[in-house]
C-alpha cells in the first residue's frame, strides 16, 4: 500500500486537495444558498400575506365608507321624499279648504244679491239693481291680473259711441250688464284662484327653504 501511495505524485496530492476544498466549497454554498431561498421564500411569503391583508384592510374600509355614504343617500332622500309628502298634503288640505270656501260663499251669493233690509226690524225688499259699467269690469280684470280680457263676462258689448257737446263720451261709461251676483261669483272664484297660488308659492318657498338647511 505505502509503495501504492509512493507512486502517485505531489501534484496529484495537490489536485486531489484543490478537488476536496472545491467539493467542500460547493457543499457549503449549496447548504447556504438553499438555507437563503429558505429565508428569502419565508420573508416574500410574509411580505405577501401582509399586503394581502393590507389590501383587505383597505377594501374592506373602502366598502363601510361606500355602504355609509349611500345609507346617508338614502335617508336623505326619504327626508326629502317625506317633506315633499308633507308639503303636497299640506298644499291640499289648502285646496281642499279653498275649494270648500268658494263653494260655500257662492251657495250665499243668490241670497245677498236678492233682497235687503233697511233696518234689522224692517221688511226684506228686492234688492235695488246696480250698474257696473264697462270701465268698472275693466279696472276689475285689470286688478285682478286678467288683463283687457273678458275675465268677468259682459254681456253688452257695444261699439265705442259718438262724442257728446259736453265731453268725449267712450265704452267705458256704458252699463256692462254685469250683474252683483255675477260680480261676486268671479270675486270667489278670484279669491279662490289666488288662495292656491299663495299656497303653491308658500309650498315652493318651504321646500327651497329646507332644500337649502
Amino acid at each position: 500500500m505505502k509503495a501504492l501511495l509512493d507512486l502517485i505524485s505531489p501534484a496529484t496530492w495537490y489536485v486531489a486537495i484543490v478537488a476536496a476544498v472545491v467539493f467542500g466549497l460547493h457543499l457549503n454554498w449549496q447548504d447556504g444558498y438553499d438555507e437563503g431561498y429558505g429565508l428569502a421564500k419565508s420573508q416574500g411569503e410574509t411580505v405577501v400575506a401582509d399586503l394581502r391583508e393590507t389590501y383587505a384592510n383597505e377594501k374592506r374600509v373602502a366598502a363601510e365608507a361606500a355602504t355609509t355614504v349611500a345609507n346617508k343617500i338614502i335617508a336623505d332622500l326619504r327626508a326629502e321624499q317625506a317633506k315633499g309628502n308633507q308639503l303636497a298634503s299640506q298644499l291640499a288640505d289648502t285646496k281642499e279648504s279653498l275649494r270648500q270656501t268658494t263653494d260655500r260663499l257662492t251657495g250665499d251669493i243668490t241670497r245677498v244679491t236678492t233682497l235687503y233690509r233697511r233696518a234689522l226690524n224692517a221688511q226684506p225688499e228686492p234688492l235695488p239693481t246696480a250698474v257696473f259699467t264697462i270701465g268698472f269690469v275693466r279696472v276689475w280684470n285689470t286688478a285682478n291680473g286678467f288683463g283687457p280680457g273678458p275675465a268677468m263676462p259682459t254681456p253688452n258689448s257695444p261699439s265705442r259711441t259718438t262724442a257728446s257737446a259736453s265731453r268725449s263720451g267712450t265704452v267705458d261709461d256704458l252699463d256692462s250688464g254685469v250683474t252683483q251676483d255675477q260680480l261676486l261669483t268671479n270675486q270667489v272664484r278670484n279669491g279662490e284662484l289666488h288662495g292656491t297660488c299663495r299656497a303653491q308659492l308658500t309650498s315652493l318657498i318651504n321646500w327651497t327653504l329646507n332644500g337649502s338647511n
